[in-house]
C-alpha cells in the first residue's frame, strides 16, 4: 500500500475517533439518535481514494458506487431515527437501486467512463425513485405522502421541459 493509502486509512481512523469523542463528550449528541453518521464516515472512505490518487483516477473511481450506497443509507437512517418512521423501511429499499445509479454517473463523469454510464446511472436513478415516490405517497407517513407526489410532479415536470427543449 502506498503512502495516500495510508492517508485514507488514517483519515478514517481520525474521523471515527472523533465523531465517538464528540458523542462521549458533548451534552446532548448521543449515538443513539446520530448512528447513522458512521454510514457517512464509510462513505468518506469510499470517496476519498478517487480524489487523492489522480494517477489511478479511472480506476478508482468506481469507488463512488458503494461510497453513494452508504450515503444514500445514512440518510435514510437518519431519516428513520429522526421521525420514528421505521415503517418506511420497508419501501426506502427502493432508493438503493438509485443511489447505485447515482454512483455510477458520479464515477462515469470522475473517471472519464463516457456518456452512455452516465446515461445509465441517470435512469437507474430515476426509475428507482420514481417507485419510492409513488409507494411512499401510497403508504408512507405524512412527510412521505407530500414528497411523494412532489417527487413525482417534479420528475414528471423535468420530463415535460425536456421533451420541449429538444
Amino acid at each position: 500500500m502506498d503512502k495516500r493509502g495510508n492517508v485514507v486509512i488514517a483519515l478514517l481512523l481520525i474521523g471515527f475517533g472523533l465523531v465517538f469523542l464528540f458523542f462521549n463528550f458533548i451534552p446532548g449528541l448521543t449515538m443513539r439518535t446520530y448512528w447513522p453518521f458512521i454510514f457517512f464516515i464509510l462513505a468518506a472512505g469510499f470517496f476519498v481514494p478517487p480524489l487523492v490518487i489522480p494517477g489511478a483516477r479511472k480506476g478508482l473511481s468506481s469507488l463512488f458506487i458503494p461510497g453513494t450506497i452508504l450515503a444514500v443509507l445514512g440518510l435514510i437512517f437518519f431519516y428513520n431515527t429522526f421521525t420514528h418512521d421505521w415503517v418506511s423501511w420497508s419501501f426506502a429499499w427502493l432508493l438503493i437501486p438509485g443511489s447505485v445509479g447515482l454512483g455510477l454517473m458520479a464515477a462515469a463523469w470522475f473517471g472519464g467512463w463516457g456518456e452512455d454510464t452516465v446515461k445509465v446511472g441517470f435512469w437507474m436513478m430515476i426509475i428507482s425513485l420514481v417507485f419510492f415516490a409513488f409507494v411512499g405517497s401510497l403508504f408512507g407517513a405524512l412527510f412521505l405522502k407530500v414528497t411523494g407526489p412532489l417527487v413525482l410532479i417534479s420528475l414528471g415536470l423535468f420530463f415535460v421541459i425536456r421533451s420541449l427543449r429538444r
